[in-house]
């Protein structure tokens, strides 16, 4: 990996600043000056297409920020089809080498690489869904205590002429008022749950992609 130097103010513009703006550059052992605005990624720090696509992979899963399992499995899936693309690229890579150099060093290279994709998409389809259901108004009491749900004064008197024969409680409706402390408590449990299982499965899914870098 090439070393990469910070310059707190360029002497001179350049491709991607102007002079007196700050800059990183790095250099490969072939090829020219490299500049960034910002520090380079790994991704960036590589001349290999293979090791490109490995650490891009990673440094999606890193950026990205799944608020909903919906979005979550979005990417698992794009991680995995990202694998696999790179894994049949390998594959085609050894298929067209002739008989006789698929055993060698640059044969033997391709396979393994061909194997750790296949490893890293069977540990990432391991990870399962966030299987937890998202709590519901409808799943707390919400019939009024005071009458049962009926909307009638079960205290009512019909010899009383200033007895109301509708609850006062619920006004008649039959509704009580929703417990919604309760409600908010298990629906903030459940958020943190979704939260804690997102940013495993994606340490998971990071851990596998990046053993492909062989």
């Amino acid at each position: 990996m090439p070393r990469v130097t910070h310059v707190k103010a360029a002497r001179k513009d350049n491709s991607v600043c102007k002079k007196g703006e700050s800059y990183y550059w790095w250099k490969f052992r072939f090829g020219g000056k490299r500049y960034s605005l910002t520090r380079p990624r790994p991704s960036q720090l590589t001349q290999s297409a293979y090791y490109g696509t490995v650490r891009s992979l990673v440094e999606q899963i890193e950026d990205s920020n799944p608020e909903d399992n919906d979005e979550f499995v979005g990417l698992r899936d794009e991680i995995l089809g990202g694998i696999e693309e790179l894994g049949n690229d390998c594959q085609d890579g050894l298929s067209n080498m002739p008989e006789s150099l698929q055993y060698s060093p640059t044969g033997e290279l391709l396979q393994e690489r061909i194997d750790a994709c296949e490893n890293a998409q069977s540990e990432i389809e391991c990870i399962e869904e966030f299987d937890e259901e998202e709590p519901s108004e409808d799943d707390f009491d919400q019939e009024c205590p005071d009458c049962d749900g009926t909307g009638d004064n079960p205290d009512y008197d019909e010899d009383d002429e200033d007895d109301e024969e509708e609850c006062s409680t619920c006004s008649g409706t039959g509704e009580g008022v929703i417990k919604i402390e309760e409600f908010n408590v298990a629906q903030n449990e459940w958020q943190e749950n979704l939260n804690t299982f997102i940013e495993n499965a994606k340490e998971e899914m990071s851990s596998a992609v990046s053993e492909c870098e062989v």
